[in-house]
């Protein structure tokens, strides 16, 4: 395992004949039979035929160790586990009941091991059919998700053959014909540029890794479908996206065109395990630096192992051939048709819209209070990770849409949805062991003392519910909100909701505090507001903030305000209600709530948006104490809150978050972002403040010291022109509004500094 990259394939095969195997396979695994050579690159493998069955025995090649042929049974042992329907060999142990054994090879000792034999025919190189690379594309997706939760250290080894390390192969270039050479070093130039830079941040794990045709296995009587997957040989922990392109380089071999048949086999993959931006933005690359493997190691080895040389060359030619063709296409251009192929798979209509026909059916329809974002309508048909795709096919990167927290169409989320639908959908009267799962995680993020859940539909509704609870349970009716506050669409929440209403409109009940603006501190306006109500003939039930301020600026308190102010509308009779329903679950970080890290803990807590990446869920969660006192005096059902697919999604949010460490990226990329726009702010005096949580930033304009609603406004419309969203919020509509899926990473983060510069420069400042 710690061997350097190219002694595995330095080394020469171990020099067994038939007769050693046969006596190998007879002591060292108790299969008494006749052997057979079989052909390999760098080991020596036997067929050995017995009463008991057919079985491969390898005599691996001494630079291998012993380690690595474990893992590799190892791996075959979880694939027996998770998918026992897979076709791929079984090991058999040794007499002693080791999965690896060793021989003696002219005074040397190598690792043995040996697998049942799988029946049928390897594919013939150059053979292919629609339906046959279907076949190949949907298996590897299907042994992709199998060995997704498969961990061996030794997996980690450097192997030639793992594209992670295609630069390594420079130094072999000049074994290659000299018209070969540019060519070659023209794309391992494209590597380091385009894809190195992404492979650590692509989705890893134990792969296959050599999806060739001499490893796989059809029948005679089906020879378009995959029977049999063998050679476990090349397995690595390496990123996902490299098995479907070594898979297609073999399938575009000989064809006229390769373009349809590297997308009809993305597609095909992605139908199964969903392929991200990045990884289908080098899957192209990827295919190409195969087709370079093949051929720098070829002629490598048939240098160095002369009486090989048939087998090691088998796929030169070929190589070259589509390597000079790949050459010849703009990699824009195919990964375009891969990403429609994979599109189209999503239910996606890409095509010419009538946007006039769609804006009038959605007047007639809707009517008039139905806003767009956009002074452009912008026409979605798919999403994916933090993209949104129009009807023309284009990508705009999401900054805006908060509501898929994990990204849009996760295929974890997606697939827990429809699991779940399958099995049971129903309401809370009923004990399901699903929605008690899920409550028991959420609390389980809270302080101790937040204890009961109350599922709800959306956060306009959880918000209702909780300050129902409020008015319940203090006896008293009147609401603290922020002037420029938003927590609703119910006639309750609309109503303590300024930024809708306007806060002229409010009732004698609703009072407000201006949100915690560090430059403009009023230590008094709590107290204020209470003296307010009571002048009125009213008392606080609740001080209900939400944890972000996001309508009215987007704001961090400072260190002690939410403690205080908790402290002060307690002190008044009422409770703290923090509305979480923006800022909730990892979107401020790794600290997960706004409220927390503030000292504090809320009466009670409001969920929604983000909670079920889209899917209509919702929640309050509070203390028994409150939970017993409103239902002794209150009362709550919904028939759809909390009902199994809505929690099955919710659970998979929870998940998604914990596999990609989603609070944490949160934080990273967040700072990142708000670095970058603050550079940005010394170029451009018209940017007085850049703030906010990790991924809830927002960025405030002026001129001449005053908001600039006008031309916030045309900067979101001129981003959206060039296929970037955001919003803008802000008691004045100065400040632009950044908050997107938790899926937004770094390279996301440059592309949308990069072209708000380019919008900054356009404007007067």
């Amino acid at each position: 395992m710690d061997q350097a990259p190219d002694q595995l394939l330095e080394q020469p095969v171990p020099q067994v004949d038939t007769e050693q195997a046969s006596t190998t396979a007879l002591l060292l695994f108790g299969v008494d039979g006749e052997a057979s050579p079989l052909e390999s690159e760098r080991d020596r493998n036997f067929l050995i035929k017995s009463e008991q069955g057919s079985f491969a025995l390898k005599f691996a090649n001494p630079a291998e160790g012993s380690t690595v042929l474990e893992m590799q049974a190892a791996v075959l042992e979880h694939i027996a586990l998770v998918d026992p329907d897979l076709p791929v060999p079984r090991t058999r142990p040794t007499i002693g009941g080791e999965a690896v054994g060793a021989s003696t090879v002219d005074g040397q000792t190598v690792p043995v091991r040996m697998v049942s034999f799988l029946p049928g025919a390897t594919l013939e190189q150059g053979v292919s059919s629609e339906p046959l690379r279907s076949s190949i594309a949907a298996t590897l997706a299907r042994l992709g998700y199998a060995l997704r939760g498969c961990f061996d250290p030794a997996a980690g080894r450097m192997l030639l053959w793992d594209l992670t390390h295609l630069p390594l192969l420079r130094s072999k270039v000049h074994y290659l014909e000299p018209d070969q050479q540019p060519l070659v070093r023209q794309w391992l130039d494209r590597f380091d540029e385009i894809v190195a830079p992404r492979l650590p941040h692509l989705r890893a794990q134990i792969i296959h890794n050599d999806f060739n045709p001499e490893n796989l296995l059809v029948r005679p009587a089906d020879p378009d479908r995959i029977s049999g997957i063998i050679d476990f040989g090349d397995v690595v922990h390496a990123p996902l996206v490299i098995d479907p392109a070594v898979a297609i380089s073999y399938q575009i071999l000989g064809q006229e065109d390769p373009i349809p048949v590297i997308a009809e086999m993305a597609s095909t993959y992605h139908a199964t395990v969903s392929l991200e931006e990045d990884e289908l933005a080098v899957l192209v690359d990827l295919i190409a630096g195969r087709l370079v493997q093949s051929l720098v190691i070829g002629a490598w080895r048939a240098d160095h192992h002369p009486e090989n040389t048939e087998y090691i060359l088998s796929y030169s030619d070929t190589s070259w051939d589509s390597l000079e063709q790949l050459s010849s296409l703009d990699p824009e251009t195919m990964i375009g048709a891969i990403r429609e192929a994979c599109g189209v798979l999503t239910g996606a209509r890409f095509g010419p819209a009538d946007l006039p026909a769609l804006l009038d059916r959605r007047l007639n329809r809707l009517g008039t209070g139905m806003r767009l974002s956009y002074s452009e309508p912008l026409h979605i048909v798919a999403g994916e990770g933090p993209w949104l795709i129009d009807s023309a096919g284009q990508r705009h990167l999401d900054a805006y849409n908060n509501v898929p927290h994990v990204g849009h169409s996760h295929p974890a989320v997606t697939a827990a949805v429809a699991r779940q639908s399958g099995i049971l959908n129903t309401n809370t009267r009923y004990l399901v062991d699903e929605v008690l799962d899920y409550a028991d995680r959420l609390v389980a993020m809270f302080p101790d003392d937040l204890g009961v859940v109350f599922f709800a539909n959306s956060g306009s509704e959880a918000n209702d519910l909780a300050w129902r609870m409020a008015q319940t349970v203090t006896k008293n009716d009147g609401i603290i909100v922020t002037k420029h506050a938003y927590h609703g669409s119910t006639a309750l929440t609309m109503a303590t909701s300024p930024e809708e209403l306007g806060i002229e409109n409010l009732e004698p009940w609703v009072a407000t505090v201006p949100a915690p603006d560090p430059r403009r501190r009023d230590d008094n306006a709590l107290a204020e507001a209470i003296e307010g109500l009571d002048k009125r003939g009213h008392r606080p039930a609740a001080l209900a903030f939400d944890t972000v301020f996001s309508s009215d600026g987007i704001f961090e308190p400072s260190p002690g305000y939410l403690r205080s102010a908790a402290d002060q509308v307690r002190d008044a009779g009422g409770l703290f209600i923090a509305d979480e329903v923006q800022a909730g679950f990892g979107r401020v970080g790794t600290r997960m709530w706004g409220f927390a890290g503030h000292d504090v803990v809320p009466d009670i807590v409001t969920l929604g948006k983000p909670m079920g990446n889209g899917h209509p869920v919702a929640a309050v969660v509070t203390t028994p104490a409150i939970a017993e006192a409103f239902t002794r005096d209150g009362y709550y059902f919904s028939t759809f809150a909390g009902n199994p697919v809505s929690t099955a999604a919710a659970m998979a949010v929870l998940d998604v978050m914990a596999a990609e460490g989603l609070p944490a990226k949160a934080e990273r990329v967040g700072a990142y972002l708000r670095t970058g726009l603050s550079r940005l702010a010394n170029e451009h005096p018209s940017i007085t403040d850049v703030r906010g949580p990790a991924m809830f930033i927002g960025v405030e304009l002026s001129v001449g010291g005053d908001p600039d609603p006008e031309r916030t406004e045309w900067i979101v419309n001129e981003m959206r022109r060039r296929q970037i969203l955001i919003g803008r919020t802000g008691i004045h509509g100065n400040v632009l509004k950044i908050r997107p899926p938790l899926a937004f990473d770094e390279s996301h983060a440059d592309l949308l500094i990069e072209t708000l510069a380019g919008v900054l420069s356009e404007t007067q400042e």
